[in-house]
């Protein structure tokens, strides 16, 4: 699928088959899109446990339900725990066992280039003393959600190129952590639900979302960076400004599935 159609055709997919099993294939293609992802340092902030709907027990399954995520875990047949490993930092320093910029492996593959100052000498007498150790030493490090959101973007996106269904949902920490053994330096993000969805792309539409103008600004908050119609109607060509939710038959569609998949009383 083209890239900008990829983009306008996510979406947040709730409603699943739930007896049409994903090929394994397909959840290997999401994490290798998302191990080539962007990171600080090149360092593995990121980590994704995937589990299966069917290898957890009823009370396994919904010990992982949230208020704003329930019925999703009893539709989808995958489930991908994300976390942001907050000693990634310690284990690439210290134990040197990544190609990331505390490895010097970088400047070895000519990612980081003398042209703007790297070295294996800089590396070492610079980075690593001044820079990459002092911020071990202040303990574990919190708040990289940055770093695993644009891995779980990346999967999002596979996800979408394969014909999958698949939404972003939140997981009872607790319940997580012992079922799935992550030791106390993964901090919890969200997790991805996949399966092959239900509901219909053109019915479930685009999400109504702000406009440019109201997110984005050009030199400063005072000028709002301004939309071309022109770019967005090349956008409605290539497919990824689609149209935006509700659609008229989408409330008998939701009803319909809801019998189908037998979470609506009849």
């Amino acid at each position: 699928m083209e890239f900008k159609r990829v983009i306008g055709s996510r979406r947040d997919t709730r409603m699943f088959l739930p007896w049409k099993p994903v090929e394994r294939e397909k959840i290997q293609k999401m994490l290798e899109t998302a191990r080539l992802s962007s990171r600080a340092v090149n360092t593995p902030w990121g980590k994704a446990v995937v589990t299966y709907r069917d290898w957890l027990t009823d009370e396994q399954r919904d010990s992982l339900k949230t208020p704003i995520g329930a019925v999703e875990y009893d539709l989808a047949p995958v489930y991908i725990f994300w976390y942001f490993d907050m000693a990634a930092s310690r284990t690439a320093i210290e134990e040197r066992r990544w190609p990331t910029v505390a490895s010097g492996a970088l400047v070895d593959v000519g990612a980081l280039n003398p042209t703007h100052g790297w070295s294996q000498r800089y590396v070492q007498n610079v980075v690593l003393p001044e820079v990459l150790t002092p911020g071990i030493s202040r303990g574990l490090q919190r708040g990289g959600n940055a770093d695993a959101a644009l891995a779980m973007e990346a999967a999002l996106l596979t996800a979408v190129d394969e014909g999958l269904g698949a939404c972003l949902v939140p997981f009872d920490e607790d319940a997580a952590k012992e079922i799935l053994g992550v030791p106390d330096t993964w901090e919890p993000v969200l997790a991805i639900l996949v399966g092959y969805a239900a509901e219909s792309l053109e019915g479930m539409g685009q999400n109504p979302s702000p406009i440019t103008e109201d997110t984005s600004f050009e030199g400063s908050l005072e000028t709002p960076f301004w939309r071309d119609e022109s770019v967005l109607d090349r956008l409605r060509q290539s497919g990824m400004l689609q149209r935006e939710a509700p659609m008229p038959w989408r409330e008998e569609e939701v009803q319909r599935l809801g019998r189908m998949l037998g979470i609506t009383e009849e």
